[in-house]
């Protein structure tokens, strides 16, 4: 362990509980607002790729590959959409998105899986309510059963059927719809309106973001945008450039 909050003494049960609530307090939403705006239409550009993969696999009864996309969304839904907004927003590095990322689709404890309706519920977001439309609760079926299938999938080439393939996709599509739109809205952003995330418009207001990509943006820094709004009108909010 390099020093005394390295990543590695995270890993440890005993302080992930203490370390998660801590973090909670320093997190500021517009420190959330400013990363998705700016990052938001990328990952969701991906995870629309992936979807879209995913339910033509299942058309081609594909349904192994069809469950491995599925759960790709998922996960791109979780680390980059929830995770990691809320992670930079309390000044943490990438690293500590990847690391919650990992523990959350490995579910070898049942802390792992604690991990971020711990953080939503912080914000207002009941993760462990939310349920598919078949009554059954959505985040259960996601580290008890979608993510256990595809681990089986890709490690030991499991076979899966048809109901598996279909599963995972509402798994991926409910958690968009049930915690990422909410959530969006209560930041502030019009996704139902400008089908974006860099840009939100209201009857008094606007605002408009820069977009960039997490993905080719090498900075592992927190976004620290000039934030300016006026009242009518849609005004750029231009992130610092990386130093």
């Amino acid at each position: 362990m390099g020093t005394w909050d390295d990543v590695s003494y995270y890993e440890d049960e005993a302080n992930q509980a203490e370390f998660i609530e801590e973090t909670l307090k320093n997190i500021s939403e517009d420190g959330v607002r400013n990363y998705l705006g700016a990052y938001g239409d990328a990952v969701d550009d991906r995870i629309q790729s992936c979807m879209k993969e995913a339910r033509m696999l299942v058309s081609a009864a594909f349904y192994p590959s069809a469950i491995v996309m599925a759960v790709t969304a998922i996960e791109l839904t979780v680390r980059f959409l929830l995770l990691r907004p809320l992670m930079q927003a309390a000044f943490l590095s990438e690293d500590w998105a990847n690391l919650f990322t990992q523990r959350i689709a490995s579910g070898q404890g049942s802390s792992d899986r604690q991990i971020l309706p711990s953080i939503l519920a912080f914000h207002g977001v009941n993760l462990q309510d939310i349920k598919l439309s078949d009554g059954r609760r959505l985040w259960n079926e996601i580290t008890e059963t979608v993510y256990p299938a595809r681990n089986l999938i890709v490690h030991r080439g499991e076979p899966a059927s048809q109901d598996d393939a279909i599963l995972a996709i509402q798994c991926a599509e409910q958690l968009r719809k049930a915690v990422v739109e909410p959530y969006a809205k209560k930041l502030g952003f019009t996704l139902e309106t400008t089908k974006c995330w860099q840009r939100t418009k209201t009857m008094f207001s606007g605002a408009v973001y820069n977009p960039r990509s997490p993905f080719t943006d090498k900075s592992s820094l927190p976004l620290a945008p000039e934030i300016k709004r006026d009242r009518g009108a849609d005004v750029a909010l231009r992130p610092s450039a990386p130093t």
